[in-house]
């Protein structure tokens, strides 16, 4: 249940695309996963210091994001090499809807919850997945993109910084003032 909860756009994705799941293909995966389960298991210490310490928070989240990011883009482009354009000169919502789940399947995995976690609204890193997701999908495969240098870096950059912002307003409980009604 751990290993589905924490891969879970690494595990629906490829199997989306017809390919292997992440966690099979990559040995590393379930190590880092299993190490940081001991770590939190047997020292919950770790978590006490994450919550008390905001600079060990922000740099969890940021490390966090990055990996996000990452995944997002690479099963973003993967669909979109993967799938065949119907209507359009490239495919437009199987590549973001891969990767929008690549950033954010594991809230729904093991499957037995159902639509549960979006009863109360999409939390931040399913809307920040599907916009991210949008956004570089848009402009690798259209105008916006042409004469760009390293356009795929530079996407990527700007979706982690993207996913970064919304993981520590989200960490840090940032929102805003309400407004007073007279």
């Amino acid at each position: 249940s751990m290993i589905l909860a924490c891969t879970g756009g690494g595990i629906l994705v490829p199997i989306f695309l017809n390919k292997v799941p992440v966690p099979l293909a990559n040995d590393a995966y379930p190590i880092a996963i299993l190490t940081s389960f001991a770590c939190h298991y047997y020292f919950p210490v770790v978590a006490e210091v994450m919550n008390l310490s905001p600079v060990v928070k922000s740099l969890v989240v940021v490390f966090y994001e990055l990996v996000r990011a990452k995944v997002v883009l690479t099963f973003t482009l993967a669909a979109s090499a993967a799938i065949a354009p119907t209507t359009f000169s490239f495919p437009l919502f199987g590549p973001i809807m891969c990767g929008t789940v690549a950033g954010c399947g594991g809230a729904f995995l093991p499957m037995n919850k159902g639509l549960d976690p979006i009863t109360n609204g999409l939390q931040p890193p399913m809307s920040s997945a599907f916009v991210g997701a949008t956004l570089v999908h848009l402009f690798l495969n259209t105008s916006l993109s042409d004469g760009v240098i390293n356009a795929k870096e530079k996407a990527h950059l700007h979706l982690a910084l993207l996913f970064i912002t919304v993981g520590l307003v989200s960490a840090f409980n940032m929102k805003a003032a309400k407004v007073k009604k007279e």
